[in-house]
């Protein structure tokens, strides 16, 4: 267990990321089950930030090459990039950092144009994430969402403009109603813009968020399993044809443009969580902190932590976590791992649900819709 407070404790860790989560939202999205709160008090924003400030520097004496930092949410843009450009220049000035560091914000479409952008890179913010979820107007209420399909173009546009070239975008499919047909229209409209990175996620209807409690109601109807896996079909094979490369679940590329922060989730590097509910991996322990905002910000600003659990991750926890997040990836894992499992792994390629390639086990897309039974029986 780290001691936050006791300076000079040796540790053998080398954390390479930094995740700043930034909770306010001028709406909450009905399927979204990430901590936010709809914004109240603006006042606030002051004093989240300098709380963040204050448990950054109960790490400073971790040994650091950090490579990214991704500001996430929330909506990080609800913030005024004056507050970015601090913490970014909090981090520069108190840990080392490599050159050309990649720093991702988060952003929603409603909120920054060209001023803030230009702002933003000045600062050293060189990715944007936008969360356009559609360009249909009709799913995009479907979804709860208050944007139009121009504020996201005005966005992706003032953002390219400013000088910021590594632009994601985010697309939610498998939303009620939803066509084959309306999918690729907005696949189509999604690779003539100007971004290097499209994130596309199948809506989940968690049950502790209001979509849940609907699907649970009768009140929303996802799309049939045979449905959702012919979407993801469509969206695969359209975007390599468009020159993304999927490396993993639900993230397609052009070359180059992978993004960091989150592959060292995926691959088990080492990275720290600032704020409210954040969490982080170091030195083989898992740790997060209350999801309770002003519970944070009271500990943080007493010198306490904030940390509400702990989970020392065993070789075999190790293992299993390996599993878990290599096949999310398309290289998938090396066959070594799994060689235990080798009677279920022969079964689920006859299946036609993984396949073997240069010693690596990798999922196909009938696998993809199924990857929970599937690492379950591999753990």
């Amino acid at each position: 267990m780290f001691d936050f407070q006791n300076k000079g404790v040796i540790l053998d860790c080398m954390v390479k990321g930094i995740y700043i989560h930034i909770p306010f939202c001028m709406n909450k999205c009905p399927y979204c089950d990430f901590t936010s709160i709809s914004l109240i008090d603006k006042s606030l924003f002051k004093k989240y930030v300098q709380t963040l400030k204050k448990e950054l520097g109960f790490y400073k004496d971790f040994e650091f090459d950090l490579q990214t930092v991704y500001f996430g949410g929330g909506t990080p843009s609800i913030l005024p990039p004056d507050y970015i450009e601090e913490i970014v220049g909090f981090i520069n000035n108190n840990f080392p950092v490599v050159d050309n560091p990649e720093i991702t914000i988060e952003v929603n479409p409603e909120t920054y144009r060209y001023k803030e952008f230009k702002q933003l890179l000045k600062a050293g913010i060189n990715r944007i994430s936008i969360g356009a979820q559609s360009l249909n107007e009709k799913i995009l209420k479907s979804l709860g969402r208050w944007h139009l399909p121009k504020d996201v173009i005005d966005t992706i546009y003032s953002a390219a403009d400013a000088g910021i070239e590594n632009i994601n975008l985010d697309m939610i499919y498998g939303v009620q109603g939803q066509t084959l047909k309306d999918l690729e229209g907005d696949l189509e409209e999604y690779t003539q813009l100007p971004v290097k990175h499209i994130s596309a996620y199948m809506l989940t209807a968690y049950e502790e968020t209001p979509l849940g409690q609907m699907v649970k109601k009768g009140e929303y109807s996802l799309p049939e399993e045979d449905l959702l896996l012919d979407m993801f079909k469509l969206i695969d094979s359209f975007l390599y044809e468009k020159g993304f490369n999927r490396y993993e679940l639900s993230n397609w590329a052009k070359e180059g443009y992978q993004c960091k922060h989150n592959l060292f989730y995926w691959t088990g590097e080492e990275f720290l969580g600032i704020g409210v509910s954040a969490w982080s991996l170091i030195n083989n322990e898992r740790f997060g902190n209350t999801k309770n905002l002003y519970e944070y910000m009271e500990k943080i600003n007493k010198g306490q932590s904030a940390v509400l659990f702990r989970d020392k991750l065993s070789p075999q926890e190790k293992r299993k976590e390996k599993i878990i997040l290599g096949l999310r990836l398309a290289e998938g894992i090396n066959i070594k791992l799994v060689k235990d499992r080798m009677d279920f792994i022969n079964q689920i390629v006859s299946e036609g649900l993984a396949k073997i390639e240069n010693g690596r086990l990798k999922l196909t897309p009938e696998g993809i819709m199924v990857s929970n039974y599937i690492t379950a029986s591999l753990i």
